[in-house]
């Protein structure tokens, strides 16, 4: 048989069709790939989740420890009503950091008393136009650039 035969296509689509064949299981209809099973987190594991992230590890440590998604993760946490880390400020924080930082503590120090980076409450605050100018520690925003 040459490469270019209708028997060698025939051969090759036969081959391709045996392959995938045995990937996919008999009760499910042709073409369709069965799905991988979701694993369900036990009670158990929640409790050693919970425990691991208080302990200072990350929620993708976590995740490759017990072999889900971060999602998964975040979402068990957040069910056991653990306060998940680095998460967003909520509006109240921010209009504290607004006030602290007007009455001029620096971005790194409203960061430290609030619980957030210093580029957390940079990127926070609505400083409402201007250019930002970096001096120090501290941000000066300059109305008349």
């Amino acid at each position: 048989m040459g490469l270019f035969s209708s028997h060698a296509n025939e051969l090759r689509k036969a081959h391709r069709s045996l392959r995938d064949a045995s990937r996919h299981s008999q009760d499910t209809p042709a073409g369709r790939v069965r799905r991988k099973a979701q694993r369900r987190i036990s009670d158990e594991q929640a409790q050693r989740i919970t425990e691991g992230y208080a302990a200072g590890k990350t929620v993708y440590e976590l995740a490759a420890e017990f072999g889900c998604h971060r999602v998964t993760i975040s979402a068990v946490l957040k069910r056991q009503g653990v306060t998940l880390r680095h998460a967003s400020p909520t509006g109240q924080q921010v209009d504290e950091m607004v006030r602290r930082y007007e009455d001029g503590s620096s971005l790194a120090r409203v960061g430290d008393e609030l619980g957030f980076n210093a580029s957390t409450v940079l990127d926070s605050v609505p400083w409402g136009g201007g250019l930002w100018i970096g001096v120090g520690s501290r941000v000066v925003i300059n109305e008349s650039w």
